[in-house]
């Protein structure tokens, strides 16, 4: 009962984060065992990101914040975001697909990932160029920035 109670309670604060709000949503998920639930964190994360990719700056910096406290969390996270996009490109499922890859920019851009990975990225997109995987590379090159 309380793993389902973390779990909603998790659910609801991702939900809710805006860029207004993003502070008190962050004392509010540091007071639940985010060390108990790094894998609750990162699938509301990644789940409230694929919903609503625009929001995936407020979601990565969420993340980084999260990541100073907590490192295992972050890195939890990304670990399942670039899983999640392997998983997707080989799929050629691109809705998906293309959310990773912002999402991934963002979290370089608030450096929970290091910049390797964006040049890692963009090697196994333009490895085999096709039209989508052009796309994906410079909508990733767009939001990554420098």
């Amino acid at each position: 009962m309380t793993w389902e109670g973390l779990k909603k309670s998790i659910n609801g604060l991702v939900n809710k984060v805006t860029k207004t709000n993003m502070t008190s949503i962050i004392k509010d998920l540091l007071s639940h065992n985010m060390v108990r639930a790094r894998g609750l964190y990162a699938r509301s994360v990644m789940k409230a990101q694929l919903a609503s990719p625009a929001f995936s700056p407020v979601y990565a910096a969420l993340t980084a914040v999260i990541n100073t406290k907590l490192p295992e969390n972050g890195e939890t996270v990304l670990k399942r975001v670039v899983g999640q996009f392997r998983r997707s490109y080989k799929r050629n499922d691109k809705p998906v697909c293309t959310a990773m890859v912002r999402f991934i920019a963002h979290l370089i851009n608030q450096q929970v990932a290091h910049e390797i990975l964006g040049l890692q990225l963009l090697t196994v997109l333009l490895e085999k160029p096709t039209d989508d995987s052009v796309e994906l590379a410079v909508s990733f090159v767009k939001e990554a920035g420098c």
